[in-house]
């Protein structure tokens, strides 16, 4: 009974990761559709250049085992939603200068946990993989010959779930916990903008 529990916890995980295995349940299991992560319903900070740019700086990152990388497995992109962060929450009107925002860190990895093992096992359930998200993002002024300026925020964030979430629950956890670090990051970089870009600001 120890291996069937263990294939079924392994077809979980792989199901993250696996469009092949994904469309190989589509019959059986009914997939949600999570929603985009926008930033309309925030006020957009007006400044004084004349584009926003945005960059991923953040693609060749690497993860060690026994970690592994689940950033293209996520219910959500986490580059799409900062490009979207970038152009909805920021807004040019016009200057000398452009503004780019860098992805530096886009980070997101499942971590496995001992589990109980053994006759005990077909009797527990356990945590058995832990999620840990990281966002950091960089917004600077170039090209304007009165000066330049940056700032950089970071958020992070982890889950634990237990090895009987399907694969839908196990969806759930990462939007909550991808939708967590961007809410927090996006009240950083404002903080951090306002307080230090106030030069570029339409309204200081």
């Amino acid at each position: 009974m120890t291996n069937i529990l263990f294939d079924r916890r392994s077809i979980l995980i792989a199901g993250l990761g696996s469009a092949a295995l994904l469309s190989g349940c589509a019959s059986s299991v009914k997939r949600t559709t999570w929603p985009d992560l926008t930033f309309q319903h925030r006020s957009p900070i007006g400044l004084r250049v004349s584009e926003i740019l945005f960059d991923d700086a953040a693609a060749a990152a690497t993860v060690e085992a026994p970690a592994r990388d689940i950033r293209y497995a996520l219910p959500v992109s986490p580059v799409i939603t900062m490009d979207r962060w970038a152009h909805e929450r920021l807004q040019p009107h016009g200057g000398p200068g452009r503004a780019r925002v860098t992805l530096t860190e886009n980070r997101f990895v499942e971590v496995p946990l001992n589990t109980t093992s053994g006759v005990e096992g077909v009797f527990n359930i356990d945590q058995s993989e832990r999620y840990e998200g990281a966002l950091a993002v960089k917004v600077g002024i170039e090209g304007d010959p009165s000066g330049i300026g940056s700032v950089q925020a970071r958020a992070t964030a982890s889950r634990t779930v237990p090895e009987n979430y399907s694969l839908n629950q196990r969806e759930e956890t990462l939007y909550e916990m991808m939708a967590s670090i961007v809410t927090a990051l996006d009240e950083r970089l404002e903080q951090e903008i306002r307080a230090n870009l106030a030069k570029w600001l339409l309204v200081s």
